[in-house]
């Protein structure tokens, strides 16, 4: 066979670079990928190139029926991307000079032969260079216009270009949304006038404001308007009070923690240009599709309805395979697959280990975007179900590292700490977290949960669980009976395993090993199961000791 540059390929060098693949430590692929992958070199080697389609995948490697329809069932299309972004990885960082190269085309699953030296190959691969410099530009695009100023201190003129770089700064950590600043707004044309009309950029939103300065306080006023009709979407006033300190690096640091409270109001979830993507659903531009992706994760993620899981996991790996530069996509799709395995849900039709396949989409989501504090924390997540709890916690500190002003990087912080009872981290962080953004999701208190209950404070723990608001999780359901019963309320809290049992009918047996699967301190463990017991003598848990210290020391699937 022949390549493109005419470099004449054995049957033997494709089967030798087919195991080399296989067989390197650095493809990161799950077993149904490798049996893909073999399956679709074989044949066409074997000249039966014309056979590879999406029915015969489906029943010679998924174990698919004959009734298999691919119109109704997308695993093909699923597994063929991750197949693609694997086969990239790998030679990114394995590629040889020369060597033989396999790839399978978007479009079908045949795959072609060829060198690292094929023209056509080097121009696909400078098209992905160039596509990976634009990953941001799938959301809302606001232009952060110069700060006015407002000032009877001399030495502080230039406040305002100071509050615009941190407004800026603290915007960007947000990977969701694309920021412009200054040096494009006083872009000046070739005549030197200032030129302050970037519409080719198709900005979205402008972000204003004045700041006052006095020996006194320092004061920002904030606006922000729709470009397309100058509508002002958001307006803010911030004062802090300086007590004649004019301190120069003071008034940096009141600089930076406003910008960080506009940042958070503005760009957070659930913040103004969420609902701003909300309300021009259907009619926004081509740009914001995939943040809507994004806001419904959002709302699957602040209840955890289980009715929502599945079909929000299948338009996310149809988003991914369609856009596979979209790093946030490929980080909410791991942060799906890490809840399957939280709770049980059975993915086994699209991958075999969702924990492991969770990781390997948040190592996707860092590659793309490797400044996204929401790939980091997919990673930490995943680490932490796999038993993995001191990469977890280093995980999150890069996250929240990234972008300190998300407050759900702050919740997520504390509830992992919470869990190891650790409360003076964990109570500051969560409390902090839902005084920033009290409409986030409520699976963090949790955390609160687990501190009030080990103190002794039973009814304020089952307010808790029922601050969380998520009825279709048998877990908080537990803690509610737990609680329920230590306060002396034996028959709510039978009534609340009851529901438990509904949600979860095999709960009852797997009691302390899906609490050590969590990652739960050992004490909490015993004194919500000790509570249970007491409830329910038929809830007496089967596993114990070394059972538990083997799920809490390296992980385990559901």
């Amino acid at each position: 066979m022949k390549t493109g540059t005419g470099k004449t390929l054995r049957h033997e060098d494709v089967y030798e670079e087919l195991e080399r693949i296989l067989t390197s430590s650095a493809f990161e692929a799950s077993e149904r990928k490798r049996q893909f992958l073999r399956f679709v070199v074989e044949e066409t080697l074997s000249g039966r190139a014309d056979r590879i389609k999406a029915y015969t995948i489906a029943t010679s490697v998924f174990g698919r029926g004959d009734d298999f329809d691919p119109m109704q069932d997308s695993i093909v299309r699923i597994e063929a991307a991750g197949l693609r972004r694997a086969i990239e990885r790998f030679y990114l960082t394995q590629g040889v000079a020369g060597g033989v190269c396999i790839s399978i085309p978007k479009g079908g699953y045949t795959p072609q032969f060829g060198t690292s030296s094929d023209g056509a190959q080097a121009a696909e691969t400078a098209k992905k260079v160039k596509a990976a410099t634009s990953l941001h530009q799938l959301g809302p695009r606001i232009m952060v216009e110069n700060f006015d100023v407002g000032s009877d201190l001399d030495n502080l003129a230039g406040i305002g270009k100071t509050m615009t770089c941190q407004v800026i700064s603290a915007l960007t950590r947000f990977t969701g949304i694309f920021v412009y600043g200054f040096d494009t707004t006083e872009r000046r044309d070739a005549t030197g006038r200032l030129d302050r009309r970037p519409d080719s950029l198709a900005i979205d939103y402008h972000l204003l404001g004045t700041v006052t300065i006095s020996r006194k306080s320092l004061h920002v006023d904030i606006l922000m308007k729709r470009a397309k009709d100058g509508c002002f979407v958001w307006a803010d006033s911030v004062t802090r009070t300086l007590n004649d300190d004019c301190d120069p690096s003071r008034i940096v640091s009141l600089c930076r923690e406003i910008a960080g409270h506009v940042a958070r109001i503005v760009a957070l979830r659930d913040g103004v240009i969420d609902s701003q993507a909300r309300e021009c659903a259907g009619d926004a531009p081509r740009h914001f599709a995939g943040y809507q992706k994004l806001l419904d994760f959002q709302d699957y993620w602040r209840t955890l309805e289980p009715s929502r899981f599945e079909p929000l996991l299948r338009d996310l790996e149809l988003t991914v395979a369609a856009d596979p530069q979209f790093a946030d996509a490929f980080a909410c799709l791991s942060m799906l697959y890490s809840n399957a395995a939280r709770y049980g849900y059975d993915v086994s039709e699209l991958c075999d280990d969702p924990l492991e396949h969770a990781m390997e989409l948040a190592k996707s989501a860092i590659h793309l975007a490797p400044q996204s504090s929401r790939a980091h924390h997919a990673r930490a997540i995943a680490e932490w179900f796999l038993g993995r709890v001191d990469a977890s916690v280093a995980t999150m500190q890069i996250a929240r590292s990234l972008n300190p002003n998300d407050p759900e990087l702050l919740a997520e912080s504390g509830f992992r700490s919470a869990m190891r009872m650790d409360w003076k981290t964990a109570v500051p962080l969560i409390e902090e977290a839902y005084l920033r953004n009290p409409l986030q999701t409520g699976q963090y208190r949790m955390g609160l949960f687990f501190y009030h209950f080990a103190e002794g404070r039973y009814d304020t723990a089952f307010q808790i669980t029922e601050d969380i608001q998520a009825p279709g999780v048998a877990v908080v359901h537990l803690a509610a009976a737990a609680a329920l019963a230590r306060a002396g309320r034996k028959g709510e809290a039978r009534a609340r395993l009851g529901e438990v049992e509904r949600l979860s009918p095999s709960f009852q047996q797997k009691l302390r090993v899906d609490l050590a699967f969590r990652q739960i301190h050992p004490d909490l463990i015993d004194a919500i199961a000790a509570a249970i017991e007491d409830t329910n003598p038929s809830w007496s848990p089967s596993a114990r000791g070394a059972d538990l210290r083997r799920v809490q020391g390296g992980g385990a699937t559901r």
